[in-house]
């Protein structure tokens, strides 16, 4: 196995249409996106693929346009690479590879309703309170450090930010939130009140 650069902490994918369906659905395609992955901020180009995964070249150079097209790569900024350097290099645009999908219209009802400002206002400081222990205990825990996203490293050149840093603090409160709808009795209750459950 080889060593990965950049960690994972989510592993699903999400489709949201028969063309993304179509694409992730070839094996090729998933060893193009983690080397691309792997390459982190920097991003890597098809003739590395090609090198590294024994890939046909013209399998690579379709999947990538296609990558692209689709907006699950981008291609790093020509005027921060080096001097001289003339290979595209893609890099994976799907800042954490867990981003869920939901549905466009649900979506445009919470905006324009002003529910998903309030909402999101509503938790903003709680969640960040949260994310600033985690990351305390983790840092402080000789066990968890090694699980720690990698510091001023894969800097992302279009958001700025560390992707891997991103889904790190994202898979956490996937994972919480997972866990107070699934398993929590004071959940269970509000159902109940609210009639979307039984007692039984």
């Amino acid at each position: 196995m080889k060593p990965r650069n950049v960690k994972t902490y989510l592993t699903h994918f999400p489709v949201k249409s028969y063309l993304e369906a179509d694409i992730l659905s070839k094996e090729a395609t998933w060893r193009i996106m983690d080397y691309i992955r792997q390459a982190g901020a920097q991003g890597i180009t098809a003739e590395e693929i090609i090198e590294k995964e024994k890939i046909p070249s013209s399998v690579v150079y379709s999947t990538l346009k296609e990558l692209y097209r689709l907006e699950f790569v981008f291609l790093y900024p020509r005027e921060k690479k080096a001097k001289g350097e003339r290979s595209k290099r893609f890099v994976c645009e799907r800042s954490t590879w867990g981003k869920y999908g939901i549905d466009e219209e649900f979506d445009t009802l919470l905006k324009v309703s002003g529910l998903l400002e309030s909402i999101t206002e509503e938790m903003r400081v709680p969640v960040m309170k949260a994310f600033r222990h985690m990351y305390e205990e983790f840092s402080a825990k000789k066990e968890l450090q090694k699980f720690l996203p990698t510091k001023q490293t894969n800097i992302c050149p279009n958001c700025q930010r560390s992707h891997e840093a991103m889904e790190f603090f994202y898979a956490t409160l996937l994972r919480s939130i997972d866990l107070m709808i699934t398993e929590s009795d004071e959940f269970k209750k509000f159902l109940v009140d609210i009639r979307y459950a039984s007692e039984e």
